[in-house]
């Protein structure tokens, strides 16, 4: 699944992310994990892989292109242009940003 942020605009994963891995494509983003102290920049060729379920929340810090991909596929996935109809158990709830 594919997804472009804009900067300063929101995204919820709700569900259990865990086993799925992130990959920051082009721009920048902001990441944080419930139960996980650390927050994360992520920048193009960047990859975070969920170790654990909790509602992770991403904002683009520049307009991002990113692609949530499970583990097993890793990297070769991320580079193909995933289906659209992979969800992997979780669900995008968008917020809107202001500059």
């Amino acid at each position: 699944m594919e997804l472009r942020l804009p900067k300063n605009e929101t995204v919820a994963i709700e569900g259990n992310p865990q086993g799925l891995v992130l990959c920051c494509k082009e721009g920048i983003i902001w990441l944080t994990q419930e139960g996980d102290d650390r927050d994360r920049f992520l920048g193009a060729g960047d990859m975070f892989c969920f170790t654990h379920g909790g509602k992770a929340v991403l904002e683009g810090h520049r307009d991002a292109l990113v692609a949530i991909v499970p583990a097993a596929h890793g990297p070769a996935a991320a580079a193909r242009k995933p289906s659209s109809g992979f969800h992997g158990g979780i669900r995008l709830v968008y917020h809107g940003g202001g500059q």
